[in-house]
């Protein structure tokens, strides 16, 4: 979505996924052509591992020659749901383009313990619009901003929980 809405050219999700180390279980590789699996999850659950250096964003853009690079703001330089409604709105208002990473179960209210990435697309008064790329689910998701600043905070900057800004390179 971030490099159509950018004008880049277009890189397959999977493609995107092996190059940030994917990792699922044996029983969901059926959704995939090219995955890798375990049989326990990684140490920030199930899906990529960008918390390694030769899984992480940058690594991947430079391999797959995406001109973006990757500004992290984790949870923990995030001090409330008040300052990261000013992130938001900041890039919300300079068209800029973010992931959040955050705990699925703990926003979602599921059993899940593994971390998750969605696309941020805009801020509404006490609302976050999220794009989902989980399979089964909405794509567009709107949260409660405190419920997700919770969720990041649950999921930890240690396992990257918190706003991936991507800026171009250049």
């Amino acid at each position: 979505m971030i490099l159509y809405k950018r004008g880049l050219p277009l890189v397959a999700q999977e493609d995107l996924g092996w190059e940030l180390g994917l990792t699922v279980s044996k029983k969901d590789a059926w959704l995939f052509g090219k995955v890798r699996t375990s049989d326990t999850p990684p140490s920030a659950g199930w899906g990529t591992q960008i918390y390694k250096s030769e899984f992480s964003l940058d690594a991947c853009f430079e391999r797959l020659s995406i001109p973006l690079k990757t500004e992290f703001r984790l949870i923990n330089t995030i001090a409330s749901a008040d300052e990261l409604a000013k992130l938001l709105r900041k890039i919300e208002n300079a068209g800029g383009d973010a992931i959040a990473c955050f705990s699925y179960g703990k926003l979602y209210d599921t059993d899940s313990l593994g971390g998750h990435g969605s696309v941020f697309d805009r801020i509404f008064d006490t609302e976050v619009r999220l794009v989902d790329p989980w399979h089964g689910v909405p794509k567009l998701r709107e949260v409660s901003l405190a419920k997700l600043y919770e969720s990041m905070t649950y999921h930890t900057a240690k396992k990257s929980g918190g706003m991936w800004l991507l800026h171009p390179t250049g």
